[in-house]
């Protein structure tokens, strides 16, 4: 997070000067001694003035947390109709809280809709550092490494598919997908958002019926905007804010804005992905890592002022939207064997005084 500058104090010592002529001199101790005095004091003030500006420092919010996964990961199946969790991957076992020794509960979830093949009842496998869950339509895995944990996301579209997808049928998705605390963004500062991402492989096995308008592989990190305001006339009403991180028709995506559609549970909600240019130079294409670093701020203020010159969100203000959900992961629209890893995951924020 960016940190307030602070003002340099400069410590002048004094010159002893005698306009006057005065021959009268100062004796050296009570020299010695009236710089040494002067010295604690200034010293003192210095402790007490950086003592003060800790204090008053606004503490760091973490919009996303659990980004090591200790906690495991909820299972949801492949019906968005039904979100509840059906298992928890705990790759790391059942981990307590900080403060007692009751087991938590994940704090993420693992959203698999319109899948044939559900990680439910799927057994950790591990080699060497790195335990896997896997099944024959998708593969999760976890390395840990000091402090800092590397997922991948992996889906056999190939497996997926029994034929090649056409126009409106739902497609497989491997999402990781988290609630917040939904602080309210007008009052933030900044919004800080950091990730690696590297593309493991992404091959298309659609064949001659590939269609760019209907079959690709994605990964989107998406912001859910909420107007959360319950004396609001727009409480509840809601924006999908995208960072893009991968498409495998474009090594650089330009902004996009439309309505959510193209399957039969859509949300019919706004929906802007930046360009990826924005957030990051590069490709992912490439399949080397990719640093993102990005101060999100700006950029949904300047989205929602977007939805609401398309005629979204229509009665509500900025002061009333929060961020009310995150996820990322694989969206599969095309037959398509896909792998992709994550790693530095961090969305923060400090509130304005």
């Amino acid at each position: 997070m960016a940190q307030r500058s602070r003002a340099g104090i400069k410590i002048l010592h004094p010159a002893y000067h005698n306009p006057m002529g005065i021959k009268k001199q100062l004796k050296p101790r009570f020299l010695q001694h009236t710089f040494l005095t002067g010295a604690i004091c200034i010293h003192t003030l210095l402790a007490i003035s950086s003592a003060a500006r800790a204090q008053s420092k606004p503490a760091e919010i973490q919009i996303i947390s659990d980004t090591r996964f200790q906690y495991g990961i909820g299972l949801i199946g492949e019906s968005s109709a039904h979100p509840e969790i059906i298992d928890t991957l705990r790759p790391f076992g059942k981990q307590g809280s900080p403060t007692n020794k009751q087991i938590r509960p994940p704090i993420w979830k693992m959203p698999q809709w319109a899948s044939r093949y559900n990680l439910k009842n799927t057994p950790s496998v591990q080699h060497g550092d790195t335990i896997i869950y896997q099944n024959q339509g998708k593969k999760v895995s976890f390395l840990t490494q000091g402090k800092e944990t590397t997922i991948s996301l992996e889906v056999f579209g190939s497996k997926e598919y029994l034929k090649p997808r056409i126009a409106n049928e739902a497609w497989p998705h491997l999402l990781l997908e988290q609630r917040t605390n939904q602080m309210p963004i007008a009052k933030m500062k900044e919004l800080d958002f950091r990730i690696s991402a590297r593309l493991l492989y992404s091959i298309n096995k659609t064949g001659t019926a590939y269609d760019p308008g209907l079959h690709a592989a994605q990964v989107t990190f998406y912001l859910l905007i909420q107007n959360v305001n319950k004396a609001s006339a727009g409480y509840s009403d809601y924006f999908w804010f995208g960072l893009p991180l991968y498409d495998s028709r474009h090594p650089i995506l330009e902004e996009y804005a439309a309505q959510d559609l193209g399957k039969e549970d859509a949300t019919k909600k706004f929906i802007l992905n930046v360009a990826s240019k924005e957030i990051y130079s590069g490709t992912l294409h490439d399949k080397k890592w990719i640093n993102i670093h990005k101060d999100l701020y700006p950029l949904i203020k300047k989205a929602f002022q977007k939805a609401k010159d398309n005629g979204y969100l229509k009665t509500t203000t900025f002061e009333d939207i929060a961020i009310e959900s995150t996820n990322l992961g694989w969206e599969i629209p095309g037959t398509f064997d896909s792998g992709i890893q994550f790693k530095n995951l961090k969305l923060s924020t400090e509130m304005q005084e």
